[in-house]
Parts: C-alpha cells; sequence; structure tokens
C-alpha cells in the first residue's frame, strides 16, 4: 500500500549536499569536458594501484560471509518472522533479481570484454594473445566477472537490510544500520553515510546508462546507418531517461514486474537464437572448458594484480574495475532486493539471490562469448579489428550482423539494451529518492518528484560522461565510487552476524520487544 506523499520529509542534510556534488560534477562535465574526462581515465589507475589489494580482499570476504550464512544456523532465521509470507512470485522474484542487478551492464561489457582478454591477456594468467588457452581464458574470466562475486555482495547488503526492516522493524535507510550497530542514533554518521550513497549511486547508474548510450547507439548506427555522435547520444538520452523514469513512478508492482517479465524473455530468445543459428558445439565446448578453468582458479581469478609487473595495467582495468562497480551498486540493490526476501529464510534468500542470476550469467556469457571466440578464430569477422576501430560497443553487432536475419535480431538487441537499462535504472531511482526522505519503510513508495528528479540527474551525468571519454570516463567513475562504498558495504557485512545471532534467540525471529533497538528515525533534524 502506497503511502500519501505529503506524509513524507525530505532528508535536506543528506539530499542538498548529494545534490550540490553532483551538479558540481555535471557542471564540470560541461565546461571542462576534456579536463573532466582526462581526471576519470587516469583515477582508473590511482585507485587499482594503490587499493586494488583491498577490492581484492573484499571481494574474496563476499564469497566467504555468504557460504557462512548458508551453511550455519543463520540461514535457518526467517525474513520478517517465522510467520510470514512471500509477496512476489518465483518467477517475479527470478526476473526482477536477474534484471535488476544485470541492468545493462552484462549486454556491454560481456560482449565486448572477451575478445580484449583473448588479444590482451594479463601477465598473471600465464597464455599467450590469441592462442587456444587465451581463448579459454577470455570465456572463463568474463563468466567469472558477472557472477559469484557481483551477486554475494548484492545479496549479502540485501540481507542486512532486509533483517533490519522485516525483523527488528526499522525503516529502510543507512539510519537503522547506524541505530542498530551503536544503539543509539548518530546524525552525522548516518548523514555523511548516505550522502556518499546518493553520489556513489547517481554516478554508477549513470554509468551504467552511459555504457547503454554507447551500445545503443553503436546499434542504431549498425542497423539504420546513422553515424553516432553527441546529438545522436542526447536523443538517446532523453528517450530512455523518460522511459526509465516513467517506468520508475508507477511503482515496482507495476512496471517494473512487466518490464522485468519482457526483458528476460528477450534475454532467452536471444540465448535461444545463438544456440540454433550458431556454433552450438564449439559454444559447448569451450563453455564447459571455461567453467573447468573456473573452477581450478576460482580464488586467483578474484585476486589479479599486477604484482611486479606495473606496466600491465589489465587487472586495474578489468577485475578490479568491475569489484568496484559492484561494490557501489552492493548496498543500493541491497535496499531494493530486500524488498523481495519477505517470507524467504535467509539461506534461501542468500541461495537463490547468488545462484539464480549467476547461473543465468554464465550461460549468457558462455555462449555470447563462445560465439565471438569463434567468430574471431575462424575469420569470419575480425571483431578485434572493428572494436579497435569502431569501439567495444559494436562487438555484439558486427557479430549479429553476419547471422541469419542479422538486421532484424540487431533490432532485437537493441530494443533488449533499452529495456534492461530500465529494469536497472527503475528500482536504482527508487533507491536514491528512499535515502532522500525520512521514515520510508520497506513496503512504501519514495515520492515521484524525487524519483523524477533522480532520473533527470542521472540521465544528464550519462550523457555527460560518453562525450568527455566514453568507456574510460565510465570505468573510472566506477573506481572512484567503489572506493567510497567499501567502507559502508563491509559494515553491512559485518552487521549480518550480529543481527542473525540476535534472531537466532528469537522463537519467531522478530525483534519486536527488544524496544531499546526499535527507535524511530523520526526525531532527526
Amino acid at each position: 500500500m502506497r503511502k500519501n506523499e505529503k506524509t513524507y520529509r525530505l532528508y535536506k542534510a543528506v539530499f542538498i549536499p548529494a545534490i550540490i556534488i553532483l551538479m558540481v560534477e555535471i557542471l564540470f562535465g560541461m565546461f571542462f569536458t576534456e579536463q573532466f574526462g582526462t581526471f576519470l581515465n587516469n583515477t582508473i589507475y590511482w585507485v587499482g594501484d594503490n587499493f586494488g589489494w583491498w577490492i581484492n580482499i573484499l571481494s574474496v570476504l563476499s564469497i566467504i560471509f555468504a557460504v557462512c550464512f548458508v551453511i550455519f544456523k543463520y540461514g535457518d532465521v526467517r525474513i520478517g518472522g517465522k510467520d510470514a509470507k512471500p509477496e512476489y512470485t518465483t518467477w517475479q522474484w527470478i526476473s526482477i533479481t536477474i534484471c535488476g542487478g544485470v541492468g545493462v551492464g552484462l549486454l556491454f561489457w560481456a560482449m565486448g570484454e572477451p575478445i580484449y582478454h583473448f588479444m590482451t591477456p594479463p601477465v598473471a594468467a600465464g597464455v599467450e594473445a590469441g592462442s587456444r588457452e587465451a581463448a579459454i581464458f577470455a570465456v572463463s574470466q568474463a563468466m567469472f566477472n558477472w557472477s559469484f562475486v557481483q551477486y554475494s555482495m548484492y545479496s549479502l547488503c540485501g540481507l542486512a537490510f532486509a533483517l533490519l526492516t522485516y525483523n527488528t522493524k526499522k525503516s529502510l535507510s543507512f539510519g537503522s544500520l547506524v541505530e542498530h550497530s551503536f544503539n543509539r542514533k548518530i546524525f552525522w554518521l548516518t548523514t555523511v553515510v548516505q550522502v556518499f550513497a546518493v553520489f556513489a549511486l547517481a554516478s554508477a547508474v549513470s554509468n551504467s546508462m552511459g555504457a547503454g548510450l554507447l551500445q545503443i547507439g553503436a546499434g542504431i548506427e549498425s542497423v539504420f546507418h546513422i553515424t553516432q555522435g553527441n546529438m545522436v547520444w542526447l536523443v538517446i538520452a532523453i528517450f530512455v531517461g523518460t522511459f526509465f523514469i516513467i517506468s520508475c513512478i508507477t511503482g515496482i508492482s507495476k512496471g517494473l514486474t512487466k518490464i522485468s517479465s519482457i526483458t528476460m524473455m528477450l534475454l532467452f530468445f536471444l540465448l535461444g537464437y545463438v544456440l540454433v543459428f550458431g556454433d552450438a558445439q564449439f559454444i559447448s565446448k569451450i563453455s564447459t572448458e571455461a567453467f573447468g578453468n573456473i573452477m581450478d582458479n576460482f580464488w586467483s581469478k578474484i585476486t589479479y594484480n599486477n604484482t611486479m609487473v606495473p606496466e600491465d595495467q589489465w587487472s586495474n582495468e578489468w577485475t578490479i574495475t568491475y569489484w568496484n562497480a559492484f561494490i557501489i551498486f552492493a548496498p543500493v540493490i541491497g535496499m531494493f532486493l530486500a524488498r523481495l526476501g519477505k517470507g524467504r529464510t535467509v539461506r534461501q534468500f542468500l541461495l537463490f539471490n547468488i545462484l539464480v542470476p549467476s547461473i543465468f550469467c554464465l550461460i549468457w556469457v558462455g555462449i555470447f562469448a563462445g560465439m565471438i571466440m569463434k567468430v574471431q578464430s575462424s575469420g569470419l569477422v575480425d571483431v578485434w579489428a572493428a572494436v579497435q576501430e569502431f569501439g567495444m560497443q559494436t562487438t555484439i553487432y558486427q557479430v549479429l550482423g553476419n547471422m541469419p536475419g542479422g538486421t532484424l535480431i540487431q533490432i532485437v538487441f537493441l530494443v533488449t539494451v533499452i529495456f534492461s537499462f530500465v529494469t536497472l535504472a527503475d528500482p536504482m531511482c527508487s533507491v536514491l529518492a528512499t535515502l532522500c526522505v525520512r521514515d520510508q519503510q520497506i513496503d512504501d513508495e519514495p515520492p515521484i518528484k524525487i524519483k523524477i528528479l533522480m532520473g533527470i540527474i542521472v540521465t544528464t551525468v550519462s550523457y555527460l560522461l560518453v562525450t568527455s571519454g566514453g568507456s574510460d570516463s565510465v570505468k573510472g567513475l566506477l573506481n572512484l565510487g567503489g572506493l567510497l562504498m567499501t567502507i559502508p558495504m563491509l559494515w553491512l557485512f559485518l552487521e549480518n552476524f550480529r543481527i542473525g545471532g540476535k534472531l537466532l534467540k528469537k522463537k519467531n525471529h522478530l525483534m519486536d520487544s527488544d524496544k531499546g533497538n526499535n527507535i524511530s528515525l523520526k526525531k532527526e533534524a
């Protein structure tokens, strides 16, 4: 049931500083475009060289902590209490979880990155560029980058918010995390964390949309022969921005569930098309070997770095950038996933939210990356040359255009990219609005006006990212934002143990009787 918007109070201490920071970012992008792009490009290497080890450790911990909650008694706790019932069907949960977490990123980076890994592998991989071993490494690394690590991060953060809101009856906010951790309200700490969260998330969604603009632009150029450029990207940004804002203001139970279902059907159609009209035998072979490579090198794939080879920037440009991107999204996607967890046990919540999207991503990347390896190695299309000349966003269109019904399938893929971004931007703008108001309960929708404002900001920043430096600017902002969010994410990880331990002592898995930990945040000024 939707709460009347007039009952909400704007969280000015969060909203105003976050908006100022974002506006400064927009102004720099508008008036110092070249310098803005150069700064973001350099950020990739500064963050990776100085803090890559820290990012890798947190990524390892996300897997270990998730396993602990699944195999130990913490997994028995039911979100919402012993008698709580799920509010979403299994299909709705599957489609929202996959689409809400994947967004356009899987369709952009995971389609173009395998060819980079194939032709420019890291020194640490110990493979020769363009070889059979490099092909297997390329497919396995792309599969791994988009599976277990990111969904472990998302799910652990989502679990903390789900338990805080459904089991301890607190509002859906970082203020609840602060209050539960210290047994009292700390206004300044809550404000600082939420300001960083709003900035990081707005930047992250803008990055994802920036990647989407590049790929949609490439699709339009490939299908309709309209050259990519600032004006084309502007038109696309306005169209896609309007689309996801309209979806966002209709609420999770209306717009998002329907769009997610449509997106899932489009994704499954594309998978089936490639298997039927591509080389299914080759794809099956290389995907299987790639999965075996993951099993053999699971932990080293998380911790790649450029130790003793500082000139090798592969880890900074790929794995560390990915982990940073997921860290940005983790706390706020967690706030969104928490709304889907009612009535599920902790074990079910983690297994479902980690394994289902991970398996989907393994299959998706295995099929499409395998197809790219086949096309490149057979000489049918020089994908690497096309990437060098036209950009990574063109990769999939180059490949699809040479398959039966190429133009039609390119259009289908183009539509899928648009829908995929909407399924990510919709819930993320909703979370952004949630962070900017007080007393937001987990089942309530935030104010429409704030949703619209956040949607406009995200759209503007994404356009400036693309015009200032393309994919390198996108990666740079991901690294900077990810570094800022490492502490809130680790905090949420550790708080799970504390909350879970308390709830195990309660027969109904609720903290209703613990009045000392059920203080409202309404009095914060």
